[in-house]
């Protein structure tokens, strides 16, 4: 097909705004989004449908990124894989314009796209999969950084995957309680395939395990079942038997105080969550027997009631020496919410629930937590940038929506805030914790649940998973490696953390008030001010 003749011109614009990512002026933006428009449509016919105007990658909010605004995401991305802030930006507007790119591409390229990730090892190549990757290739050229978009062979298309797993899931997960689960299942972009994860002996899997064993551990099934391993048989190669591997628990004894960026109102993610134990906890680890800490995710509503609420890790609420309903207070214990049965599913022993593990509690004071402030707001703090081997964004980011699970992409750059410290009087073992505050990382794998290589320790549980990049949220802590002291830096990255992803959350807590209620409450994630 005969190629259109603006498109030479379109490219020299775009090339010589796009260099070395210092132009970032509107004009530049307005040619780049036009370029994208000829550049696409000149490709022709995709499929049997043509390319137009309409149908090209959404036009993204706001400007370009600037350093200054992902101080976390920068930093990680320079101390692991040694580059310069040049070259990490470009990274970071990679992964900006991904997600538009993976729904452009499931929609435009529905039987042949196979999902994308970006590979941060091997020079932060953006790898599309596709069954016919010379249609891929061909829509890559002439855009901006196209030498570092790579179009990848793939047996099954990403369609192909979602089916799979959608079969899988009622095969196996057949217990109408969504609190009883066999399985765990998530798309393998980079191996084409479905990860069937076994939730039995999750938790044995998981003990002591440091971050390069998880792989491994994913391969090794502790208690193999035959009926799983015979549905998954069916699929004729499109997916594979896995562990699920949970990491420990950050619940934690409290502190008595904490920094007071965290502790005065607006309640927002990441800040101190005291919970009130029913029971003593034996002394030990545990030397405050009465009262454990945790860390807020995310702010709530409904939109049955219009009621106002707090998401944490649900393992903050249940469990040993937690019988009856519990509370949740600030570090300076003032009433912040408490525990509703119906909303939450957290383990009743020694047992994990990731990736479902929250508690959505209502508030007991909600005017004193929210006033006039914005009420979609994450704390990101930095204890002492001098201190921290990456620095963060002082502030707060506000979160404008969540990625569902099937969008986030494998290397894609996020951070995580905890409220967990190491002061003399906080209850800790001796030496046990880190310092609080958000630290940067990326996404490693993901097995049902979101797997990272951020640095956590115990009363992180339930602190937020978020982007500096776009103000988009990922999900809540519900555990890590088992680890104590200051957070790795030579090299940096080498532990794994746990979130349960918000989509999953949001799902999981609809079926399970279905199912004992038979009402949907419309549980919403607070993504204005």
């Amino acid at each position: 097909m005969e190629r259109n003749r603006s498109t030479p011109r379109v490219t020299a614009i775009v090339r010589a705004c796009h260099s070395a990512l210092v132009v970032r002026t509107k004009i530049c933006r307005r040619w780049y989004l036009r370029a994208l428009v000829a550049l696409i449509a000149a490709i022709g016919v995709v499929g049997s449908l043509p390319v137009s105007a309409e149908e090209i990658l959404p036009v993204p909010d706001g400007e370009l990124l600037k350093a200054a605004d992902v101080v976390g995401s920068v930093g990680y991305l320079m101390e692991v894989y040694g580059i310069p802030q040049a070259e990490a930006m470009r990274r970071l507007e990679l992964q900006r314009i991904a997600p538009q790119m993976h729904d452009w591409f499931a929609r435009m390229l529905v039987d042949e796209y196979a999902g994308m990730w970006i590979d941060q090892a091997n020079g932060g190549v953006l790898k599309i999969l596709s069954t016919r990757p010379e249609r891929v290739a061909a829509l890559l050229q002439g855009l901006p950084d196209h030498d570092s978009m790579q179009a990848v062979k793939a047996r099954w298309s990403f369609k192909q995957l979602q089916e799979t797993e959608q079969r899988l899931e009622k095969k196996i997960n057949t217990n109408k309680n969504p609190k009883i689960r066999v399985v765990e299942l998530a798309i393998d972009v980079p191996n084409n395939i479905v990860g069937v994860f076994q939730r039995a002996g999750a938790e044995d899997a998981g003990r002591g395990i440091a971050g390069k064993e998880l792989a491994a551990a994913h391969d090794k099934v502790l208690k193999p079942d035959t009926k799983i391993a015979a549905a998954v048989a069916a699929e004729g190669g499109r997916a594979a038997v896995k562990q699920l591997v949970a990491g420990g628990h950050r619940d934690s004894p409290v502190a008595a105080g904490c920094d007071p960026r965290t502790c005065a109102p607006p309640m927002r993610g990441g800040m101190r969550l005291n919970v009130f134990r029913n029971q003593a906890a034996p002394v030990g680890e545990n030397l405050n027997a009465w009262w454990g800490q945790c860390t807020n995710g995310f702010n709530m509503y409904d939109t049955s009631r219009g009621w106002n609420y707090i998401m944490t890790a649900g393992h903050c609420m249940t469990g040993s020496y937690k019988v009856g309903q519990t509370y949740t207070y600030s570090a300076s214990f003032h009433p912040v919410a408490y525990e509703v049965y119906n909303f939450e599913n957290g383990p009743t022993g020694d047992s994990s629930t990731y990736p479902y593990d929250y508690s959505i509690q209502p508030y007991l004071d909600y005017n004193y937590w929210s006033g006039s402030y914005a009420k979609n707001q994450v704390d990101s703090w930095c204890w002492g940038s001098s201190s921290t081997w990456q620095g963060c964004v002082d502030g707060t980011f506000s979160i404008r929506g969540y990625y569902t699970y099937a969008q986030i992409g494998l290397g894609w750059v996020v951070c995580g805030t905890g409220a967990g410290d190491n002061s003399s009087d906080s209850g800790y073992a001796s030496g046990y914790s880190s310092h609080p505050g958000t630290y940067c990382g990326e996404v490693k794998s993901k097995n049902g649940g979101i797997v990272t290589n951020i640095c956590t320790r115990k009363g992180d549980s339930g602190g937020p998973l978020f982007s500096e990049i776009d103000g988009q949220a990922y999900g809540i802590l519900s555990g890590g490696t088992e680890a104590s002291g200051p957070c790795p830096t030579n090299p940096a990255g080498t532990e794994r953390s746990w979130y349960s992803p918000i989509d999953k959350i949001l799902s999981h807590v609809r079926s399970q008030t279905l199912y004992y209620e038979g009402r949907d409450y419309g549980f919403r994630l607070r993504t204005s001010p």
